[in-house]
């Protein structure tokens, strides 16, 4: 431990004279253009002593245009920056002392690109470095180090006893200050390094009288390291930053060194206290702002280390005292001071709010915590009023204890609701009222109003949140009406400043959406949770309203985001489907947590394009048409799954309903934007009609009942088949009709092909039916089932058929061709090889009829105009 001591005290006093020989080095500059101004005013006071020029004396011919005047190497050498020419006296004077109170100060010469450079050392400044001051600076290192070496040769050989070695140290280290004192007014770096050795010396002198010999007790060695601290402090006024740095970081580390078995939080903090005071003043007053910084952070460290060490609860209130003072002094006194530095401002506010966040999560939100934070908030009210650069960290004082309160609310016991709902109303109150009465006289109202309106609105959605975790019941209905009229009479005042300075109109437009913000939660806050998207949809129409009304456009921008989040929770948000939704089919949650979005959406979209906001009212529609699309599908889902809708798979009935929902709507959309100007709508009915589309694939391929076990009803003709496949066949049709008028690309084509798909497999569908009763996927067919295939696709490509020249349709007549190959196929490749006798004959029988007829039409109706060819009969 001796060796460690005697090592520890050799690299002290080795890093301080070299840190001061680079500060030395970095000064050549500073001193060289000292020089450079006394050489100036020394030729300024000599050619006022020759006096004035002889007014008798003839002017010199001016030089002409193509002279140039060459300076003697003289004046090249010595001549000051050109200047203007002090005034000569009235009357001749003697020189002496006389003319040299006369000298005015000399101008400053105009800064010139040139000399803005950083000057270049030369080699006359380089030999003055090395030759004259390193010496110096290598001498001291010297002597410094012959004592260290002294010290340690007496440690390893046991010369001197404990209290010798320490007070060896101490004198030594009480020398190199004298000499440091000594030598100030000669060498100031040479003393600066003295000094910073000296108080190195002391701390690593006491530090081994208090630790290593136990000669000094923890009180005692406390204080003699504190006035360390106070000398060096003191010392760096005078001598130089790299003094203050050691009693910086002496100061700090000092009750670490000097530990005791029952540590005093009320002690330790009140000496941090008094150590940052000092600090702060050398700082100030040198312009420091780096070493200020430095202080208050190694405050807020020590902060971290007691409460994660020896914290007990009756240390949380002298902590408190100490954060709220500590910050206070580091967020005023920049302020006031000449460079105001705004990044000092700036960390004393956030780290003090940081401090108490982290005491009071320590000492379990007690009260005297909550009142330190209201104390500091109030405090950046204060400053961000007085100071618009530090107007931001009144946000911060409101969204720290928010934060706060949201992750006890989190965790609230129901012993402690009635502390928690006071200290959310205090502080609301605090920031909101505060907040409004900073946006009057303030440059930035704007700012004020805002801030006035999300802490009131915070408070209210933190007091639920409490008051849900804890259990309590409380007219919340009547408690945002209340707040509500509230914030109307704080706008009124505001609304009669519109139009007098920049600002007013975004203060009012943020005291409206309070307003609007507590009506529009009154409904959901006195019924249940699952109501607050509803009252999110009621704002984002009243902030359309007031848009228009007040003519300010940042309600707009709200109206915006808060639609954004509605559309989020209600389309993309899987809880919905966790909430007590009911078991009525039709009357349920949905139909009023859908319905009055979608209602309140199409409101405002009116209400939009009546201001002329084609893009809000737009995208308004657009939402409002995905919401009434998200109800569909969610009643569909209830209906078949009462009370759970996002539980379980969907059966074949499922499915077919929900492709004739989304094509009855679709349809419905398309239809709606021929005849009203809504671009949205066309939008929204083609890809509804193509998620139908997707649909149908599943309904031909996966869910088909032949393939799957899905019972489609007893009963030939008149059972699900007709709803699966037939009506969403019809409403296909009307749907690709519609698309085609509305211009659409590919869906109309699209749509006529899908059509003829499902009817063709409903009629294939149902003649299975007809045989196998309600399950598809059982049995083996019959003769007469094998037959009836063949009999009905006959029907069918000459219903088609019938179809297409009655009404002139190319894809109807082409789908008739389709089918015949495809029952010609079967007849020939299928029945002439499984049916038997009378069934065999009826087959070929039938298909050859309805292939001459099919000719006979096609020569009849279709192609009736074409000249024969030769030797062919005329039809």
């Amino acid at each position: 431990m001796e060796t460690m001591l005697g090592v520890l005290l050799v690299l002290l006093v080795l890093a301080v004279p070299l840190a001061a020989l680079v500060l030395a080095i970095l000064a050549t500059v500073r001193l060289r253009r000292l020089e450079d101004r006394l050489r100036w005013l020394e030729t300024g006071l000599a050619e006022l002593r020759r006096g004035p020029p002889d007014e008798a004396a003839p002017a010199a011919p001016p030089a002409r245009p193509t002279e140039k005047r060459a300076a003697p190497a003289e004046e090249r050498v010595a001549a000051p920056p050109p200047a203007a020419e002090p005034a000569a006296p009235a009357a001749a004077t003697a020189p002496g002392a006389a003319v040299e109170a006369e000298l005015p100060p000399p101008p400053r010469p105009p800064r010139s690109p040139a000399a803005a450079r950083r000057p270049r050392l030369s080699l006359r400044d380089v030999e003055k470095s090395l030759g004259a001051k390193l010496p110096v600076w290598l001498g001291a290192v010297a002597l410094v180090l012959a004592a260290a070496f002294l010290v340690k040769l007496s440690f390893d050989r046991g010369w001197l006893g404990p209290a010798v070695r320490v007070a060896l140290g101490v004198v030594f280290g009480v020398a190199l200050l004298g000499a440091g004192q000594w030598l100030h007014r000669s060498s100031a770096q040479v003393a600066q390094g003295l000094s910073a050795a000296g108080i190195a010396t002391l701390f690593v002198a006491l530090y081994a009288g208090v630790n290593l010999y136990g000669l000094i007790g923890p009180a005692a060695g406390f204080a003699l390291m504190a006035l360390t601290t106070a000398v060096a402090v003191g010392l760096s006024l005078r001598q130089g930053q790299l003094v203050a740095v050691l009693g910086l970081v002496g100061g700090f580390a000092t009750p670490q060194l000097v530990r005791t078995d029952s540590p005093d939080a009320k002690v330790l903090f009140l000496y941090l206290l008094l150590l940052q005071l000092g600090l702060l003043a050398v700082g100030r007053r040198r312009g420091w702002w780096a070493l200020t910084g430095a202080a208050f952070a190694g405050g807020l460290a020590w902060l971290g280390l007691w409460l994660a060490g020896p914290f007990r609860q009756t240390d949380a209130f002298w902590l408190g005292l100490f954060v709220v003072v500590s910050a206070a002094l580091f967020a005023v006194v920049p302020v006031t001071g000449p460079d105001r530095p705004r990044q000092l401002g700036w960390l004393a506010g956030a780290g003090g709010f940081a401090g108490l966040a982290l005491l009071t999560v320590r000492a379990d939100y007690g009260p005297a915590e909550w009142g330190f934070l209201a104390l500091l908030g109030s405090g950046a009210l204060v400053l961000g009023r007085l100071e618009p650069r530090y107007q931001l960290l009144a946000w911060v004082g409101a969204a720290v204890p928010a934060l706060l309160l949201a992750y006890w609310g989190l965790e609230l016991e129901p012993a402690e609701a009635e502390r928690f709902l006071w200290v959310v109303l205090l502080l609301g109150a605090l920031h909101a009222g505060g907040a409004y009465l900073a946006l009057w006289g303030s440059s930035q109202p704007a700012r004020w109003g805002w801030l006035s309106a999300a802490a009131g609105t915070g408070a209210l959605l933190l007091a639920t949140l409490g008051a849900k975790t804890a259990g309590r019941e409380l007219p919340w209905g009547a408690i945002c009406l209340a707040l509500a009229l509230l914030y109307l009479a704080a706008a009124l005042p505001v609304a009669r400043r519109r139009g007098v300075a920049a600002g007013w109109e975004s203060a009012l437009a943020a005291l409206a959406t309070a307003v609007t913000a507590f009506v529009s939660l009154a409904l959901p806050l006195e019924l249940d949770n699952q109501w607050l998207t509803v009252g999110w949809s009621l704002e984002v129409t009243a902030l359309v309203w007031l848009a228009g009304l007040l003519r300010v456009a940042i309600l707009r921008r709200l109206a915006w985001l808060l639609a954004a989040a509605v559309a989020f929770r209600l389309l993309l948000n899987p809880l919905v489907l966790e909430y007590p939704i009911g078991l009525h089919p039709v009357f349920n949650w949905l139909l009023y947590g859908y319905g009055v979005p979608v209602a309140a959406f199409a409101t405002a979209a009116w209400l939009a394009h009546r201001q002329s906001r084609s893009r809000l009212s737009e995208a308004l529609q657009l939402g409002a048409m995905a919401l009434t699309a998200m109800l569909a599908t969610l009643l569909v889902r209830q209906g078949f799954h009462p009370g759970e809708p996002g539980a379980g798979g969907a059966s074949l009935i499922e499915i077919g309903t929900l492709t004739v929902a989304w094509l009855a709507l679709g349809w419905a959309l398309l239809e709606a934007a021929g005849r009203w100007p809504l671009r949205t709508a066309r939008w929204a009915g083609a890809a509804l009609a193509w998620l139908a589309l997707l649909a149908v694939l599943d309904l031909a391929f996966t869910s088909n009942p032949a393939l799957a076990h899905e019972a489609v009803g007893g009963t030939p003709v008149w059972n699900w088949l007709l709803w699966i496949y037939g009506v969403p066949a019809a409403l296909l049709a009307l749907v690709a009709r519609a698309a085609r008028r509305r211009g659409l690309p590919l869906l109309p084509a699209a749509g006529r092909l899908a059509t003829l798909a499902l009817v063709f497999l409903l009629v294939t569908l149902e003649t299975r039916q007809a045989f196998r009763g309600a399950y598809l996927d059982r049995g083996a067919a019959s003769l007469a089932e094998q037959y009836a295939y063949s009999a009905a696709w006959i029907l069918l490509g000459l219903t088609l058929l019938a179809g297409g020249i009655a009404g002139r349709g190319r894809l109807l007549r082409f789908a008739s061709l389709a089918v015949m190959l495809l029952a010609v196929g079967k007849v020939f490749l299928w029945d002439l090889a499984e049916l038997e006798d009378l069934y065999r004959v009826l087959s070929f029988l039938g298909l050859g009829l309805s292939l001459l007829l099919i000719a006979w039409l096609y020569q009849r109706f279709v192609f009736r105009d074409e000249p024969a060819a030769d030797g062919e009969p005329q039809a």
